[in-house]
């Protein structure tokens, strides 16, 4: 047999064996086992992608966590740096304050051993008057038969 292609060139086909061999298409078969399977599958990759979202989106929650307990620190820290200046300025007032009132302690204290001086230098002076009042009285008695009121 031969086939003649265009004008120039002549293909002795009878020559040529070509080897053929039919084979079946291949056939899909699609049990409900391989459903069950495949579902199963499906499935679990389904819940797995589930499981993967939630642990992430607890591991964010737990990063927010974090996040603001880490602002609650430096917002405790600033107010600890505070704080311990107002201890200083604390310190500083309670120091005043003692001074203050040894100061007044101090007066005080003084003012009472003054006063204390004072009462018994007129404690004797009273003491002295009396007795020369006495004397005076018990002169004018015996001179005068003078008498002395109580």
């Amino acid at each position: 047999m031969k086939i003649n292609v265009g004008t120039a060139v002549n293909i002795d086909v009878t020559q040529f064996q070509i080897a053929v061999t039919s084979s079946p298409s291949p056939r899909i078969d699609f049990s409900l086992q391989d459903a069950g399977i495949s579902f199963g599958i499906v499935g679990s990759l389904a819940m797995l992608f589930g499981i993967a979202i939630n642990i992430t989106s607890k591991i964010n929650k737990i990063s927010f966590t974090v996040d603001g307990i880490q602002e609650a620190l430096k917002l405790h820290a600033t107010n600890a740096e505070k704080i311990k200046e107002l201890d200083k300025r604390f310190d500083i007032h309670l120091q005043d304050y003692v001074n203050y009132k040894d100061a007044n302690l101090l007066s005080h204290n003084g003012l009472g051993e003054r006063i204390d001086h004072k009462w018994d230098r007129s404690e004797s002076e009273f003491n002295a008057m009396k007795t020369n009042i006495k004397d005076l009285q018990s002169f004018l008695h015996r001179t005068n038969d003078f008498k002395i009121r109580e």
